[in-house]
Parts: C-alpha cells; sequence; structure tokens
C-alpha cells in the first residue's frame, strides 16, 4: 500500500463543517472564516520513546495525541474547528492502523473537528497534529494577566495519575486501571475554557507539570507575585495516597505533568464557572515564587518536563 492509498483508505473523510470548501486528498486545505472570529492554531508532536513509550497501543497514541492538541485550544478558550495530521510510521501493520485511525476519527467527532489534510511517511513511530480553532475576536485568554489578589483554580478531573502510571511502567509493577486512563486519554477541558471568556485573567494547561506550567503564568505578570498553593484542596488521583505516601503523592501532582487540566487566574469577585476546584491564591512577593501550605516547595523536586533535547 503506497501513501496515497493509506491516506485514502484510513484518513479520507468528508468535512462536516460547512466553512471547509476543500478538504482532505488535495495539496492543501481550504477553509472560509467565521464572520468576526479570530483563528487559534497550534501543533504538538507525540513521539515514541520521547513522549510515550516505544511500545505503545494505538488507539492510545491516538487518544493522546488529540487530548495534547486540543488542550492547547481550551487553554486559550477557543473552539475547535479542524485538524492536521502527520504521522510517521515504522512498518504499515494494517491491525495497528485500523485502531489508530478508527480511534481518531471518534475523537474527531466527539469534539466536533474535521481531519482537513496532512502527510504520511515511513519513519520511527511519531506524529505532529496542527490544531485550528477559534474565539470571538478579542475573547483569547492567554497567560498574561495573572495579578496578586487573584484566585488560582484548576478544571480537570484530577492530578498525577498519568505520572504515576509511568513510575509503576518504568518499574515493572502493576499499574491502577485509572493511572492507564489518565495518561493513555488525556480529556482536553474544552467547555470550560470557553466557558471562562471573559473570566479568567490568566490561563494555561497542565501539560508539563503544575509548577513549571504555573512559572510561565508567573514570569508573565506584570508584577512580582507568587501563588500559595492548598495541599488540601489539590485533587489528587484516585490511590495515589493509599499506594505512594501523601508526600510523594503530592509530588507526582504538582510536577509530573500529562494532566491537561486547565489552570486559570480568576478575580475573587467574579462568578466561576462550573466544576472549578480553587486550589490556592496570587499574592505579591518579592522571593519565592510557589508555596505550598505557606512553605517553599522542597528543593529536591524537578518541577516539571524537560524539553531539551
Amino acid at each position: 500500500m503506497n501513501e496515497f492509498e493509506l491516506i485514502q483508505k484510513y484518513f479520507k473523510k468528508d468535512p462536516l463543517d460547512p466553512f471547509v470548501v476543500l478538504g482532505n486528498g488535495d495539496d492543501a486545505a481550504v477553509f472560509a472564516p467565521r464572520y468576526d472570529s479570530e483563528a487559534v492554531i497550534s501543533v504538538d508532536a507525540v513521539i515514541a520513546g520521547r513522549h510515550v513509550p516505544d511500545l505503545c497501543p494505538p488507539d492510545g497514541f491516538a487518544a493522546r495525541l488529540m487530548g495534547r492538541g486540543l488542550s492547547d485550544l481550551a487553554a486559550m478558550g477557543a473552539t475547535p474547528r479542524y485538524v492536521l495530521l502527520s504521522l510517521s510510521l515504522p512498518t504499515l501493520e494494517p491491525g495497528w492502523v485500523d485502531h489508530f485511525a478508527s480511534r481518531f476519527h471518534q475523537l474527531c467527532v466527539r469534539f466536533g473537528v474535521d481531519l482537513i489534510g496532512g502527510d504520511t511517511t515511513k519513519g520511527p513511530l511519531s506524529a505532529h497534529l496542527t490544531v485550528i480553532g477559534d474565539v470571538p475576536r478579542g475573547k483569547a485568554i492567554d497567560r498574561d494577566g495573572l495579578k496578586a489578589g487573584d484566585d488560582l483554580w484548576l478544571f480537570g478531573p484530577d492530578l498525577g495519575g498519568a505520572r504515576a502510571y509511568l513510575g509503576v511502567l518504568n518499574q515493572g509493577e502493576q499499574d491502577q486501571e485509572i493511572w492507564a486512563e489518565r495518561y493513555w486519554r488525556p480529556e482536553p477541558q474544552i467547555d470550560s475554557g470557553i466557558a471562562l471568556r471573559g473570566v479568567a485573567n490568566a490561563m494555561i494547561d497542565i501539560s508539563d507539570g503544575l509548577c513549571q506550567d504555573l512559572l510561565h503564568l508567573l514570569d508573565r505578570a506584570t508584577k512580582s507575585t507568587a501563588v500559595n498553593l492548598q495541599s488540601r484542596k489539590l485533587p489528587l488521583c484516585e490511590h495515589l495516597v493509599a499506594r505512594l505516601g501523601l508526600d510523594k503523592a503530592l509530588e507526582y501532582a504538582l510536577t509530573g505533568g500529562d494532566d491537561y487540566c486547565l489552570l486559570a487566574s480568576i478575580p475573587p469577585d467574579l462568578r466561576v464557572p462550573p466544576n472549578g476546584k480553587l486550589i490556592g491564591m496570587v499574592v505579591k512577593s518579592e522571593s519565592d515564587r510557589i508555596l505550598l501550605d505557606g512553605n517553599p516547595l522542597p528543593e529536591f523536586w524537578q518541577l516539571g518536563w524537560d524539553h531539551n533535547l
């Protein structure tokens, strides 16, 4: 099967969005902009052996790829519209591609996006997903704007499960099903992101670890600020404390990454959308950037994912 036959069999779909003028299968896609909106575009990679284990299930590979990409749009308050998929396969295994494509298209339907183009090639297992969405003009939520006096809210199920899954996987232990679910099937918080337009002063998704991503918000603040996190308010993934103890559970929750929750700085006088969890407060500070129950974080913690090659 050549590249064009692969695309035709597994990835050629008629677009559902009426704004798509020319979809998948040509040299490029064509879509019409929506009135009074701004485009939001991001690209993300999932590379076997780097972002996921070398041996990975096809449905999990598809779900992590889609979840990571759409989470970037959620962090901007954007509505997802289209995706572009670039897929590299070491060999063509029809069974693996069948399951990958099936899960990928299911998620496209679930999140209301059209696959409008991309590329396939032979090489180490990896994929790049370009996501395209839109927001009403002037309503995108960026990382600027965090202010002392704001409350820090978390939107998403819980923290630490994805990191715990990798921990037991690397040690050859049996994992908890919920940890595997958190790792392989991240849930982009699209509805919460949209609901936070005009509410959040600043927002980011938790991909590299809550503390490390929180530092990006603190670095973009216009005045010297810090955040005091409350450990008892952090939603820890099921079985973390029982299996690992409270200290390790907190470390995984705050530094582990791959949670894909939204972290939003919100003024205390505004009405917060449902399902949010208040986990801390932004305060004035010239020294420590992140506090836990009023104390500096342990020095031995590595605060998140290292992107250095």
